[in-house]
């Protein structure tokens, strides 16, 4: 697993806790509604292993952290953030490995 998809996966846990001992219970919702999330992502993520594909579905779901703000998607923004520097990274990766193979 790519350090950035790691350090994803770290801080969506890190906006899971804080979430929980900053409000309590009240959101519980919230916090399980941003983990199905996350579960789709993932889930679309290992199936679709065109990068430029992995790429949109980061960026849309930076977007959708900011957009939903009032749910607290905002906390979400830097996991987001470095899946999709993970898929940039993997795409340049890639490329640069065409280029090399005469491929690209």
């Amino acid at each position: 697993m790519p350090a950035l998809v790691k350090a994803s996966v770290v801080l969506f846990l890190a906006a899971e806790v804080f979430i929980v001992a900053a409000i309590g219970s009240d959101a519980v919702f919230m916090v399980i509604a941003w983990a199905v999330v996350a579960a789709v992502t993932t889930g679309v993520a290992l199936v679709v292993h065109a990068a430029s594909v992995r790429i949109l579905l980061a960026a849309l779901l930076v977007a959708a952290c900011v957009l939903f703000a009032v749910e607290l998607g905002l906390f979400f923004v830097p996991a987001a953030a470095a899946l999709l520097g993970a898929a940039v990274a993997d795409q340049q990766h890639h490329h640069h490995h065409g280029v090399l193979h005469g491929r690209g």
